[in-house]
Parts: structure tokens; sequence; C-alpha cells
């Protein structure tokens, strides 16, 4: 590519990345109201979508590198329920200013040298292993509750924030309902968590819901089986892999699975692609 051409792209990635970085500032100063909204912490994962791309095509490593990772990051506020607090906010903001801070030496000499963009990354690297650590302590437990009777199985998908406050909390209410807990598997230090319960004939679901509730679960999703050939013994419990659209074969994005509750087709697109032709496909 000729110098002049050079500089025009460079100057049209400034202007997006500029745009893009504007929002993902915005979004952050408002985590705790963005998260809940889904249509604002999308937009704010394809900004960093775009920068990455950009910087990618120009070769900008440093850039592409942070904006991959706080993409990352983003996806997963939107994919688990994290309680947002300051610590998050500050650590998000922390990468979203290395971000600004490169693509701004970017538009100072239309070109990034490797001995800043070293000097960022070395910057943000600390960053990403505090952020990397306090996520694994937010990130709840994510939960499988069996409850089998004479008549039903019921299987409960979702989360609990406290492990041992739920397991405990469990234990006494399926007392309570003159039940037993028959296998009791955590995975992963904590990160999934597996019920087996058995409790007396015609138990009502509402009695049973309200039992793994009350313990301090969130329920994803639930469903009940009435033929006991259809008892899956081994766990993890997921439904089968989900069609894909044409556009997601091959795609790195795409999931096709049910994971702690929640059906994904893609990690930017969960119900699947808006339109025929995703702007957002990457080849595997």
């Amino acid at each position: 590519m000729l110098p002049e051409q050079l500089q025009r792209v460079i100057g049209y990635f400034l202007e997006e990345a500029t745009e893009h970085i504007q929002i993902i500032e915005q979004g952050l100063l408002g985590l705790q109201n963005t998260v809940p909204a889904p249509q604002r912490i999308h937009q704010l994962i394809r900004a960093s979508h775009s920068i990455k791309g950009g910087a990618a095509m120009l070769g900008f490593s440093s850039i592409q590198r942070i904006a991959h990772r706080l993409e990352d990051y983003l996806k997963v506020l939107r994919e688990c329920p994290i309680a947002v607090d300051n610590r998050l906010q500050s650590l998000l903001t922390e990468v979203s200013d290395i971000l600004a801070a490169l693509v701004h030496k970017v538009s100072k000499f239309f070109g990034l040298n490797h001995e800043d963009a070293n000097q960022m990354l070395s910057l943000a690297e600390p960053v990403f292993d505090e952020l990397d650590a306090y996520l694994r302590v937010l990130i709840p437990t994510r939960l499988t509750v069996r409850v089998t009777t004479d008549e039903h199985i019921h299987i409960f998908s979702g989360y609990c924030t406290s492990l041992d406050e739920f397991s405990s909390a469990i234990a006494s209410r399926v007392g309570l309902l003159r039940g037993t807990i028959t296998r009791h598997e955590q995975e992963g230090d904590g990160i999934r968590l597996y019920l087996d319960i058995y409790l007396p004939p015609y138990t009502r679901i509402e009695n049973i819901r309200q039992a793994v509730e009350l313990s301090g679960a969130i329920i994803g999703t639930f469903q009940t089986q009435r033929d006991f050939s259809l008892l899956v013994t081994d766990y993890p419990l997921y439904p089968s892999a989900i069609e894909p659209p044409t556009i997601c074969n091959g795609c790195r994005y795409y999931y096709g699975r049910s994971d702690g509750g929640h059906v994904l087709n893609c990690t930017i697109h969960p119900r699947g692609p808006e339109d025929e032709d995703c702007r957002d496909r990457e080849p595997e």
C-alpha cells in the first residue's frame, strides 16, 4: 500500500476508533446500568470488536490485543450475572484508558513504534492479571440441580452466588420436604456444582422450586421429564446441540450449546445473527 493510501486508511481507522472509544468510555462510566441492558452491553462489545478488527488490518498488534481482551471481559459481564462494583469498573476503565492512549499515539504520528507499544502493553498486563483474578471471585457458581420423585424428574439450571450458603440452605430445605441429597459434586474450584435430590412422591413442583430459589439460587432454565428411560446418569446435563444458521458454520464465535442454563448461539448474537450476512463472522 502506498504511503498516501496508508495514511488515508489510518485516518479512517482513527475516526472510527475514536467514536468507538467514546462509546466504551460512556458505557463504563455507568457500568452498573450498562450491564443489565442487553443493547448497551452489546454496543460496547461491538465497539471493542471493531477496534480489534481495524487494528489487526493495519498491523497494530498492541491495540488489537488490548481491544480483544476488553471485548472478552465485556462478554463475561453479558453472559454471567456479576454484581458490578467500583473495583471492577475501575479495572475495566484502566484497560479502556490504555487502549485510548495507544490510539492517541497513532493519531500523533500516524503510526505506532514498537517501544511505545511494548511500554503500553507492560502497563496493561498487570491490569489483565488483576481483572482475571477478581472475575474469578465475582463469577457465581454454575448450578445444576436434579430432583427425582417417583413420578417426575425436575432439572434446574442456573447460578448461586455463595456456594457454602447455598449448600447449607438447600440441605436444610430438602430435609424439611422429607427428602435426601443423594449426590453432591463440586467441579473446578467451585465453578460448577451438581446436586441429585430425591423427594417423596407427589411433592409439589412449587415447593421444589421455592426450596431451590430460597436457598439462594437464580434459576435460568427448568425442565421436567416423565419418562424415566430418559434419565441421564452422567453430568453435565445439556440439551442437544442447536442447529446453527448457515452463516454460523465455522465461525469462531459460535457455541451452539446450553451452558449454565443459558442457551447460546454465539457470544455476540445469543439468539443468532440479525442478518443473513453477519458482520461479526470470523472463521475459526
